[in-house]
C-alpha cells in the first residue's frame, strides 16, 4: 500500500504514451521544461511503447536551449533600457519553469550585483548631495541663532536643522567605516571629511589623515609604476634621452628609488660608451677626409650628450671645415 503511494507522479499520471504525448505537448507550449524532464526520467527506456517520446528528446533539448536564449535577451534588453525590475521578472519567471538552470542564475545574480551597486552609488550621491546642502546653510542658520536666540520658530528650525546635520554626519561616517574597510580609500576619504565638517570628532580626522597618507602613497606607486613602463617602452625603442627622462622624474618622486638609481647608472653608463664609439668612429672618417659623414656620427651622438664638450668642439670644428670645402668647390 505505501510503495502505491511513494510512485513517482509521473508513473501515475501517465500510464499510456498517448497521455503523455497530449502533456509534453502541453508542457512545451508553457516552457515547463523542469515537468518534461521529470517526466521523461520516469520512462523506462526500454519500454518500445514509449520510443516515438524518446525520440522527442533532441527537439526537446534545442526548444529549452531556445528558451533560455529568448529568455536572456529579453532581460537583457530590459536592462538596457533601465527597467530593472521587469528584466529580474523575466529571469524569476523562467527560472521557475527551470530551476537552477546555470546561465539564467548567473546572469540573474550579475543583474542583482549590477541593481545593488547602482542603488549604493546613487544611495550616496543623495547623501553627499544632502550633506552639501546641509553645509551650505550652516552660516544662515548660526545667523539667525544671533539676530533671534529666543524666538520660538527659529529655535524650531535650527534644532531642526542641527538633528539632519547630525543624523547626516552620523550616516557619512558610516559610509567611511564601510568603505575603508572594503579599501574604497577615495570614497572613505569623503565621507570622513563631510562628515566631520557636519560634526567634528579627533577620531574622524584621524582616519582622514591616515586614509590620505595611504591614497598619497598608492598615488606615488601608480606614479612610479607608470614612470618605469614608459622607461621601459622608450629603452627598447632605444630613445635613450627619453628613458633618462623618465629615470630622472621617478628618482624626483621617490629620491630613495633603487631600482631607478641601477637603471640610470647602467644607462648613463651604456650612453657614454656609445657616445665614445661614434665619437671614436667620427675622427676616423674625419682622418679619411670624410667631414660630412664625421660630422653626421657627431650630431647623433651629441642627441645623447648634448652637453659634451669634446663633441661640441668636434662638430664646430667640422662644421667650419665642411663650409670651407664648401666655398672652395663653388670657387672652381
Amino acid at each position: 500500500m505505501f510503495a502505491y503511494f511513494l510512485m513517482p507522479a509521473c508513473s501515475l499520471l501517465h500510464k499510456t504514451p498517448e497521455s503523455l504525448d497530449h502533456d509534453l505537448k502541453q508542457w512545451l507550449t508553457q516552457n515547463e521544461y523542469d515537468e518534461i524532464d521529470n517526466a521523461l526520467q520516469n520512462i523506462d527506456k526500454n519500454d518500445k511503447a514509449f520510443k516515438s517520446i524518446l525520440d522527442k528528446t533532441e527537439t526537446i533539448v534545442v526548444n529549452k536551449n531556445q528558451f533560455i536564449e529568448k529568455t536572456s535577451v529579453n532581460a537583457q534588453k530590459l536592462k538596457s533600457s533601465n527597467d530593472w525590475q521587469q528584466a529580474l521578472n523575466v529571469y524569476d519567471d523562467a527560472l521557475e519553469k527551470i530551476q537552477d538552470e546555470p546561465r539564467l542564475t548567473h546572469e540573474r545574480s550579475n543583474l542583482l550585483r549590477e541593481r545593488d551597486e547602482q542603488i549604493t552609488a546613487l544611495k550616496k550621491d543623495m547623501l553627499m548631495k544632502r550633506a552639501h546642502s546641509l553645509i551650505s546653510y550652516r552660516k544662515i542658520y548660526d545667523k539667525l541663532h544671533k539676530l533671534i536666540p529666543y524666538d520660538y520658530n527659529a529655535q524650531f528650525d535650527i534644532d531642526r536643522y542641527n538633528a539632519d546635520r547630525t543624523d547626516v554626519a552620523s550616516h557619512l561616517k558610516r559610509c567611511g567605516d564601510q568603505a575603508r574597510k572594503n579599501m574604497q580609500y577615495e570614497i572613505a576619504r569623503d565621507c570622513y571629511a563631510l562628515s566631520d565638517n557636519l560634526a567634528p570628532s579627533k577620531q574622524k580626522q584621524l582616519w582622514l589623515s591616515k586614509i590620505n597618507a595611504q591614497l598619497k602613497d598608492k598615488s606615488i606607486k601608480k606614479r612610479q609604476k607608470e614612470l618605469l613602463d614608459l622607461y621601459e617602452v622608450t629603452y627598447n625603442k632605444h630613445e635613450y634621452n627619453k628613458a633618462q627622462s623618465h629615470l630622472s622624474a621617478l628618482l624626483t618622486v621617490t629620491p630613495s628609488h633603487e631600482k631607478a638609481k641601477a637603471l640610470l647608472s647602467t644607462l648613463n653608463s651604456e650612453i657614454s660608451k656609445l657616445v665614445a664609439n661614434k665619437i671614436s668612429s667620427g675622427k676616423t672618417l674625419y682622418s679619411e677626409n670624410k667631414i660630412d659623414d664625421a660630422l653626421k656620427i657627431w650630431q647623433q651622438a651629441a642627441q645623447l650628450e648634448p652637453e659634451n664638450k669634446e663633441l661640441i668642439q668636434l662638430i664646430n670644428r667640422a662644421k667650419k671645415v665642411s663650409l670651407k670645402i664648401q666655398s672652395l668647390e663653388k670657387t672652381q
